[in-house]
C-alpha cells in the first residue's frame, strides 16, 4: 500500500496545496477483485501538532458489508501519519449504506503500512433502534469483523434488510435482541461465522391469526465454516419463556425451557441442506433425536427425515401440546395415561413409523360421566407407506362403554399400510356376559376423511345385565344379532344391509340406518325398523305395563331422531296375522291402553261387573302413530263407529278398547308412557 500511494503521488494523478497549509490528494480508485473503493480524496492539515486529516470516498464495496457504502467521509481529529503507520485515536465518520444513514460515528483506525494491516473500530452505529459496535481487522487479504449490538428492534430491521420487510409486516413481528457475531474471511470470501443472538419480548401473529407467539425469550447460538463448496457447523436454539400457538400444537416454555441443537451442512450447489445430530428437549415433556435433509431451490422439499423419541408421558404430551388446540368437545374430554414412544423414518421413496404404547389408559367423557374407557393398553404398531408393513398388535386388559357396560380383555392383529388399516384375523371382545365377534374391520383414509368398515355379530347378552348397566328397568331375554357392513365416512355412519337384533323373544330388523355427527353438538339418526313376533308378555312385564300375552309385529318407517329425541316417524304395531298364541290382557293393561288412546274405558270397567275379572280375552290389538311437527296422528287396527279399535275383543270375557283421539301432542303422549313405565296410576282424559 505504501508503494502504491507513493507511485500515485509521484505520477501526479491530482496534487494541490492550499494557502491554509492543507494538502489535498485525489487518489482515484483503489482495490482488487475482492474489494473496491472509488472517488478517494485525502486532505491533510500540515500545520497541526496532532496529524489531522480527512478522507472522502464516493463508494466502498466489501464482502463483509451487507450493502455498498456511499458518501463516506472521515475526519481524524487526533492521529499521526508516519513512514510506516497511520493512526487515528479520535475520528468521526459519516456514511450511507442502503436506507441506513449514519453521522458522527466515533472511530479509531490503526494502519501498519509495513505489514499492510488495518484495524478499524466503530462503537456508536445506530441500527434498528439499537446501537452497534464493530471492529474490523485486515492483514494480507485476511479479515475479521466483530459485531456487538444491543437493544435491536426486530420490527425496524426491514429498513436495513429490505428482503425481510415482507415477512416482518405479514406476521407483525416484534422483539428486542442483542447480537454478538464474528465474521472471518479472506479476500472476497467469507469463511467462518460465529454468533450469539439473545432475544426477548418476541411476539408474532399470522395473517389469519392461526400462528401466534407472545413473550418469547431465549438465545440462538451458531457456528459455521466454509470448505469444499459447503457450509457446515453447529447451532443451538433455546426458548426460556413465552408461549406459541399453531393450528397443530401449543407450546409453553415459561416453566420448562425448550432447546434445539443440531449440526448442519449446507451446499449451495446443487442446493441441499442436511441436519445431523438433531436434539430437541422440552424438560419433563419430550425428547427427540434425529436428522433431516432438504432440497432447496424452485422445488424446495423435505427429502429425508428421521425422528425417534424414547417413551414419554402420554398425559403430559396430550395436555401440553394438543389439548389447547382441539376444538371438538368429544376430543376435549379425552384423558390419557401411560407411555408413548415412536420412531419415524421418511424418505421420498418410502416412509415408516413404529409406535409403542405401554400400560396406557384412554378415557372419554366429562368428570363423573365416562362413556368410554380402555385400560391396560399395550401396543406395537408399524406403518409403512408401501403396500405391506410388519404386523401390528394392540391389546388391552379391560374396558367400559356408557359408564357401566364392561368389556373384557382383547387382542387385535393388524396391518397398517398406505392409507389403510385392516384386521388380520377375527377377534372377540367380551361385553358384559356376552361378546362381540369382529369378522372384518378396515379403516381407510379417503379424500373426505377416514372411512371405516365393520362386520360382525353379537353373541347373546342378557337384557338383565344390560338393564343393570344402563340403569333401566329390569329387562328379560337376550340381545344378540348380526351386524352387517358398517361404514363411517365424513362424520356419517351408514349400515349397509340389514342389522338383526334378537330382543323380547322376537326379531328387530334395522334397515337404512344412518348416524350423522355422532360426536357433535346435534347427533342425528335415520332408520327403518321392522319388529317380528315380539313376545308381549315379556315386553309388558319388563315395563310394568300390565300383563298382555300374545305376539306383536310392526314397523317404524322413516324414523328421524335429533339429539336422540324422535322428531318424525310412521309407526304401526299390531297382532301378526295367524298368531296362534294365547291372547289375554289384564285390567291394568286395559287402563294403560285406554289412557294412550283417550277412550275412557278403564272408568267404565270400574263401574261395571267387569271389575271382577282380572284378565280379558282379545282377538287382535294394535296402534299406529305418524309423528310430524310434534303431533302424533293416531289410529288402531281397524275403524270403529266413533273412533278406532286399539283392542278388539275375543273369547270370554272379552272387551273392546276404542280410541277417539286422532291427534295427540307427542310430548303429552311421551309423558303418559313414562308415567306408565314408572308404575304410576294412569291419568284418564
Amino acid at each position: 500500500m505504501r508503494h502504491r500511494l507513493a507511485g500515485l503521488m509521484l505520477a501526479a494523478v491530482s496534487f494541490s496545496a492550499s494557502a491554509a497549509d492543507n494538502l489535498v490528494i485525489s487518489l482515484g480508485n483503489l482495490g482488487n477483485g475482492d474489494w473496491h473503493a472509488s472517488g478517494i480524496e485525502l486532505k491533510l492539515a500540515l500545520g497541526d501538532e496532532n496529524d489531522q486529516y480527512q478522507i472522502r470516498v464516493d463508494e466502498i464495496r466489501h464482502p463483509a458489508l451487507p450493502d455498498t457504502i456511499k458518501a463516506f467521509t472521515y475526519h481524524c481529529r487526533s492521529g499521526s501519519i508516519g513512514s510506516d503507520s497511520i493512526t487515528c485515536r479520535d475520528g468521526r465518520a459519516d456514511l450511507q449504506m442502503g436506507n441506513l444513514k449514519q453521522q458522527d460515528l466515533r472511530t479509531r483506525i490503526d494502519i501498519n503500512l509495513k505489514s499492510q494491516s488495518i484495524e478499524l473500530k466503530v462503537n456508536n452505529i445506530k441500527i434498528s433502534g439499537g446501537v452497534l459496535a464493530a471492529a474490523l481487522q485486515y492483514e494480507q487479504s485476511r479479515w475479521r469483523l466483530a459485531l456487538d449490538a444491543s437493544n435491536l428492534q426486530l420490527s425496524r430491521l426491514g429498513a436495513l434488510v429490505p428482503d425481510l420487510q415482507g415477512a416482518i409486516s405479514e406476521f407483525s413481528l416484534s422483539a428486542q435482541a442483542d447480537l454478538k457475531a464474528v465474521l472471518q474471511g479472506r479476500g472476497g470470501r467469507l469463511s467462518e461465522v460465529s454468533s450469539t443472538l439473545e432475544y426477548r419480548k418476541l411476539r408474532f401473529s399470522g395473517p389469519a391469526g392461526e400462528y401466534l407467539g407472545e413473550g418469547l425469550a431465549g438465545r440462538l447460538k451458531a457456528k459455521a465454516r466454509s470448505g469444499q463448496g459447503a457450509w457446515s457447523g453447529q447451532q443451538q436454539l433455546s426458548i426460556d419463556s413465552g408461549e406459541m400457538l399453531t393450528p397443530h400444537f401449543y407450546l409453553s416454555a415459561t416453566e420448562r425451557p425448550v432447546t434445539l441443537e443440531t449440526g448442519f451442512n449446507f451446499r449451495p450447489q446443487p442446493g441441499r441442506l442436511r441436519l445431523q445430530g438433531l436434539q430437541l428437549d422440552h424438560r419433563d415433556r419430550i425428547s427427540l433425536r434425529g436428522a433431516a435433509e432438504w432440497t432447496l431451490g424452485d422445488d424446495s422439499r423435505l427429502t429425508r427425515l428421521h425422528l425417534t423419541s424414547p417413551p414419554s408421558s402420554l398425559d403430559h404430551l396430550f395436555n401440553a401440546y394438543l389439548l389447547p388446540v382441539l376444538t371438538q368437545p368429544f376430543l376435549q374430554q379425552i384423558r390419557l395415561e401411560g407411555l408413548i414412544g415412536f420412531d419415524l423414518d421418511y424418505s421420498e421413496e418410502r416412509s415408516e413409523l413404529a409406535l409403542t404404547l405401554k400400560d396406557t389408559t384412554v378415557e372419554q367423557g366429562s368428570e363423573g360421566s365416562q362413556p368410554f374407557r380402555l385400560s391396560g393398553i399395550d401396543a406395537d404398531l408399524h406403518w409403512s407407506s408401501l403396500a405391506s408393513a410388519p404386523e401390528s398388535r394392540i391389546s388391552w386388559q379391560s374396558g367400559r362403554l356408557f359408564k357401566e357396560i364392561t368389556m373384557g380383555p382383547g387382542t387385535l392383529r393388524l396391518q397398517i399400510a398406505g392409507k389403510q388399516l385392516s384386521l388380520l384375523e377375527e377377534a372377540t371382545v367380551g361385553i358384559l356376559d356376552g361378546s362381540l365377534r369382529t369378522e372384518q374391520f378396515a379403516l381407510e383414509q379417503g379424500p373426505k376423511g377416514p372411512r371405516v368398515t365393520f362386520q360382525g355379530y353379537l353373541t347373546p347378552i342378557s337384557m338383565q345385565a344390560i338393564s343393570q348397566a344402563l340403569g333401566w328397568p329390569s329387562l328379560s331375554g337376550q340381545l344378540s344379532g348380526m351386524i352387517p357392513a358398517i361404514a363411517y365416512e365424513n362424520e356419517v355412519i351408514v349400515v349397509d344391509g340389514v342389522a338383526l337384533v334378537k330382543l323380547f323373544g322376537g326379531d328387530i330388523l334395522i334397515r337404512n340406518l344412518r348416524l350423522d355427527d355422532l360426536f357433535g353438538a346435534l347427533p342425528a339418526l335415520d332408520a327403518d325398523l321392522e319388529f317380528k313376533n315380539i313376545d308381549l308378555e315379556t315386553l309388558t312385564r319388563t315395563f310394568s305395563f300390565g300383563k298382555i300375552t300374545g305376539k306383536l309385529s310392526g314397523r317404524v318407517d322413516e324414523l328421524r331422531m335429533e339429539d336422540w329425541v324422535p322428531v318424525s316417524f310412521d309407526a304401526r304395531f299390531a297382532t301378526p296375522e295367524g298368531d296362534e298364541s294365547r291372547h289375554r290382557i289384564s285390567q291394568k293393561a286395559v287402563d294403560n291402553i285406554s289412557n294412550l288412546g283417550g277412550s275412557g274405558v278403564s272408568g267404565a270397567i270400574s263401574r261395571s261387573f267387569l271389575r271382577f275379572f282380572e284378565e280379558f280375552g282379545y282377538d287382535r290389538l294394535g296402534i299406529s302413530c305418524r309423528l310430524q311437527q310434534g303431533v302424533c296422528e293416531m289410529d288402531g287396527i281397524e275403524q270403529a263407529e266413533r273412533g278406532y279399535y286399539l283392542v278388539k275383543g275375543g273369547g270370554i270375557p272379552r272387551i273392546d278398547i276404542i280410541g277417539f283421539n286422532r291427534r295427540t301432542d307427542w310430548a303429552v303422549l311421551v309423558s303418559k308412557l313414562k308415567q306408565i313405565v314408572e308404575g304410576g296410576p294412569p291419568v284418564i282424559e
